[in-house]
Formats: C-alpha cells, sequence, structure tokens
C-alpha cells in the first residue's frame, strides 16, 4: 500500500509517535510519504523518508502563564483559507495514496469530503477529540458550539481511530476523549514508542517538548536545584535518541504535559511532575490522568513556588509512586501499540 501520513508540525509529540508507526509500515514493505510543517518538518527530514511541507495551521498566543483563547481562536479562524483545502486536495492527487493516517492536522480530515474522486479509508492518530468545551475566556457560546460540532466531525469522517493510549481504566487521556456514539471507531492501542527501559534513578530530567507553548517557571526550576542541592537536567535541542537515553536514567521527569512526553515516561518507570501552561485543555487532561493513576503530579502554575516543586519531586519518588509505575511500564511492553496499529491499518478492522 501507499501511505500518506499528515502530521500536525506543533512541537515534537505527533510526529515522534508517527514515525514509529511508519517506520514499522516500511519494514512491511508498505511506501510511506509525509507532509508536516514548522518543528514536525525539521524533525522528520532527519530520518530518511520523502516529506511534503503543508502550511501551518492556526497560532497559538500565549503569556508566561496562560494561553489567550480569544486571540488563539482568531488566529486558527484566520488560518482557515480555501486555498488550505485546494492544496490537500492536490497533493491527495499527486500522492494517490492508498490509505490515509491523519495525526492532528485538521485540513486533511476536511479533506476527506473533496475525495470523491477515490475510495481512501482514512485513519485518524490522536489523543484528544473533546476540547473546546473545556476551553475558558471570552468566547461567545456560538464559536464554542462551533467548536465543539467540528470536533464531533472529525470524528465522523474517520473510518478508524487509533489511540496511542491503554485501554479504560488505564487510559492517561481519557478526560480527553468523546466518542460521539462512534465508539466502535476507537482503538486502544498502547504508546507507539521504540523499545523503553529503566536504567537507573540519576537525575531531575526537564523536557517541555519543541512547541514552545510554555509557562514561564525558570525562576523556579533555579529555587528548587538550590533547595534539593543539585542541577536539573534541561533537554533543549537534543537528537531524540539522545533523549530517550536520558530519560531512562531519569529520576523524575518534569514536563509540560505533552502525552508522548508522558508515554515515554511511563515506559520507563518514570514518575511525572507536570506543570502545564493555563487554558491549555489538553495537557491538563493528560495530568489529570497522570494524578488518578497515581504515577505523578500537577502543579498549578499560578502557585508554583520552588518549595512546591521541591516537595513534588520527593512525593513522586516514594515506594507507592514506583510500584504503580512498575505495573504501567509492564503494560507499555505488552502492548506494543505499533505493532497493533500496523495490524488496524492492514486490515481496516478491530
Amino acid at each position: 500500500m501507499r501511505i500518506y501520513f499528515v502530521s500536525n508540525g506543533f512541537g515534537y509529540g505527533h510526529v515522534s509517535r508517527d514515525v514509529e508507526l511508519a517506520k514499522a509500515l516500511r519494514e512491511r514493505g508498505h511506501e510511506v510519504v509525509f507532509s508536516t510543517y514548522g518543528d514536525g518538518l525539521a524533525f522528520l527530514r532527519s530520518y530518511d523518508f520523502e516529506v511534503i511541507e503543508v502550511e501551518e495551521f492556526g497560532e497559538v498566543s500565549f503569556t508566561s502563564t496562560e494561553i489567550e483563547v480569544f486571540r488563539t481562536v482568531l488566529n486558527t479562524l484566520r488560518s482557515l483559507k480555501p486555498e488550505m483545502l485546494l492544496e490537500a486536495r492536490r497533493i491527495l492527487r499527486d500522492v494517490s495514496p492508498d490509505v490515509m493516517v491523519v495525526d492532528g492536522y485538521v485540513p486533511a480530515m476536511v479533506s476527506k469530503i473533496l475525495r470523491s474522486w477515490r475510495k481512501m479509508r482514512i485513519f485518524l492518530i490522536t489523543n484528544e477529540t473533546i476540547q473546546w468545551k473545556k476551553l475558558e475566556g471570552n468566547l461567545s457560546l456560538p464559536i464554542k458550539k462551533l467548536g465543539e460540532a467540528a470536533e464531533a466531525l472529525l470524528v465522523y469522517l474517520a473510518d478508524e481511530i487509533i489511540v496511542p493510549d491503554f485501554p479504560p481504566p488505564y487510559t492517561l487521556c481519557l478526560d480527553n476523549l468523546a466518542f460521539y456514539d462512534q465508539k466502535q471507531k476507537f482503538h486502544f492501542v498502547g504508546p507507539m514508542l521504540p523499545r523503553l527501559e529503566d536504567r537507573g534513578r540519576e537525575k531531575v530530567v526537564v523536557n517541555f517538548g519543541g512547541s514552545r507553548v510554555n509557562p514561564d517557571v525558570e525562576h523556579v526550576l533555579r529555587g528548587a536545584e538550590e533547595m534539593l542541592g543539585e542541577r536539573f537536567v534541561v533537554a533543549r535541542h537534543m537528537a531524540r535518541e539522545r533523549y530517550l537515553e536520558l530519560l531512562s536514567r531519569a529520576r523524575v521527569l518534569i514536563t509540560h504535559g505533552g502525552h508522548t512526553s508522558i508515554m515515554e515516561a511511563v515506559a520507563c518507570s518514570k514518575p511525572v511532575v507536570g506543570v502545564p501552561i493555563k487554558n491549555y485543555p489538553e495537557r491538563e487532561g493528560n495530568l489529570r490522568g497522570v494524578e488518578r493513576l497515581g504515577i505523578g503530579r500537577m502543579l498549578d502554575v499560578e502557585w508554583l513556588t520552588p518549595e512546591l516543586l521541591a516537595t513534588a519531586l520527593r512525593e513522586v519518588c516514594l515506594p507507592e509512586y514506583e510500584r504503580r509505575l512498575e505495573v504501567l511500564s509492564e503494560l507499555a511492553r505488552r502492548s506494543d501499540g505499533t505493532a497493533r496499529a500496523v495490524e488496524i491499518i492492514e486490515n481496516g478492522e478491530r
């Protein structure tokens, strides 16, 4: 099969899980083509895949502590141009895929409406199908309802939906999902990651991803370092393989709440301390899952102090956290989410 991946290029979370699936599909003899933008574009070009650059969708406006919802919505609406859909259709015609795998790039999903010229199945990879309802700020009710309707439409347009997370009750992103009476489409495959191991308990590792949409907590990190008498290791502009090696030897991961970052930590049995930027429902939902499963803590950036961060770092190293992480890391090893996703795409059925 010729498989066309359309990946959200906002940060590295989407493309890093997609690349594991793409590698596995290529090993099975399938031809793979990608399209993305921004950080995702640079990431994918370090791998041996054909990559098409597409236009960035939306622009997040934020302060040192929170996302400015109204301005971000305006940016997103301005970025929705007819040319984007026409470009998506043109690329579909040129690539001529048998299957399209979409991870977070909305215009590609909408392009399914324009696909009448050929039969093609669309697989949606996601850990969020309900976000607009959770947004706070000066949004009018019609705008919120329109956003909610768009989320439901994406679920209906997908032929199958791959969730790179554990099945309930162990689903980290459960608060971020709505099924819209389409539960039969959802496949909880487990994390789509390379094989990861726990190789020790050395440093505190800080990873706020590649999107740059994060709270400004530098002074809190420095203060917590002084209180604990150690230097944290900040993963910034680092090759993925180097980062995963560093994570395998970490004592704790401090993160912004990205789903892929959390699943990587769980896979190698590392507790999580999350500091999400305000008004980012997906990250907050992921970290509520972390707390529900008892494998880490979510801290409120508006009340964050070095004392609170140092306390959370001490707490998540307690034995009860370690025991729960051992259970989930074993589940991650047994799940083999990448192989399950390959099976779903090849067979087109559960």
